[in-house]
């Protein structure tokens, strides 16, 4: 019994946020009763999960902060020049669970600064990683690129979801990672072999 109301709780919370990015989308203000009235759910269930539409927003930034943490990479330096393949692939894997729950999200975030937070969040990572500052020449120069490369990467993301970018995710990852690696070289030692 306890699995089905999971379920349900689930269930509900999904339609709920995603009735909530579909109103942003396409309503400057919405209430509660609207949101409750487009997902199919009644203010006791709205209220159970959240406290306001705020919390709404909330959740659905906690919740991509959490499905993102899978993007943390363990660098090691035998394999660094293949981490871009590997986090857009993990990024791939991701968006790939839920392609229309995040193409909502893309499309919310226009009216909101969600890909700023995004942003600032994966930027946050990557420089926090102290796997990956060991093998940052300068890191000045390290900075300016990571912060135009996550840039970047989120805008034709954003592309893509909104179907301006005709390829498939794999495709879009597999282009990315090759540009991503040229951006870095020079800023990051590939090789073993320049520590001797």
């Amino acid at each position: 019994m306890k699995k089905a109301e999971y379920k349900n709780a689930v269930q509900n919370r999904k339609k709920i946020t995603s009735t909530y990015l579909e109103f942003l989308v396409k309503k400057e203000k919405f209430t509660v009763i609207d949101v409750v009235k487009g997902a199919g759910v009644n203010r006791g269930t709205f209220y159970l999960h959240f406290k306001n539409l705020d919390d709404v927003g909330r959740y659905i930034e906690e919740e991509l902060a959490e499905n993102f943490k899978e993007l943390e990479i363990d660098f090691r330096q035998s394999e660094i020049d293949k981490t871009p393949e590997i986090m857009l692939d993990k990024l791939n894997n991701i968006l790939s669970k839920d392609i229309e729950y995040y193409k909502l999200i893309i499309n919310a975030s226009e009216k909101t600064n969600l890909m700023d937070r995004i942003k600032k969040s994966i930027l946050k990572s990557i420089s926090n990683n102290f796997k990956v500052m060991k093998y940052v020449t300068n890191y000045e120069n390290f900075k300016v690129v990571v912060q135009y490369i996550v840039g970047g990467v989120l805008t034709t993301y954003t592309e893509w979801f909104k179907g301006n970018i005709d390829m498939s995710l794999k495709e879009m990852g597999v282009t990315l990672s090759n540009m991503i690696r040229q951006g870095l070289k020079g800023i990051i030692k590939y090789n073993a072999s320049e520590y001797y």
